[in-house]
């Protein structure tokens, strides 16, 4: 290096092994910063009451949730438009991969729902025929 520039050497700067000796105790040695005085430490504000939770949150929840699924719906039938054939009994015909896997989707899903809502029915018959044999 040149005698001008101040910079000094790579060997002769300080190094500290990931034991915390202190290696190179020279002029260049590396000292921990001590804390600025004045400073108090920041106090963290105690938590206000929590509001209460309410239909319309859950209500917002569950359209902002559908909304995401919306989007990653549109994403993935997009990104399969590949043609397949679908064959189902006699019929025959083609359509695009991403729109066949939503149609079965959304198929699952209504058996699934037409099983919740007979046993829903189930329950309220059960529900109203021991609040009738109650009153008696």
């Amino acid at each position: 290096m040149s005698a001008s520039d101040p910079t000094p050497e790579p060997h002769s700067l300080p190094v500290e092994p990931d034991n915390g000796v202190q290696v190179n105790a020279g002029e260049h040695a590396v000292q921990p910063r001590a804390p600025k005085a004045g400073k108090a430490p920041r106090e963290v504000p105690e938590p206000k009451e929590k509001l209460p939770v309410t239909k319309l949150g859950r209500i917002w929840t569950a359209t902002v949730l559908g909304i995401i699924v919306l989007i990653l719906l549109i994403i993935f039938i997009a990104q399969n438009q590949d043609q397949v054939t679908l064959r189902y009994f006699t019929y025959e015909g083609q359509v695009n991969l991403g729109l066949a896997l939503f149609i079965a989707a959304v198929g699952g899903a209504l058996v699934v729902a037409i099983a919740g809502v007979a046993r829903v029915i189930q329950l309220r018959a059960t529900a109203k025929k021991k609040r009738k044999a109650a009153k008696r």
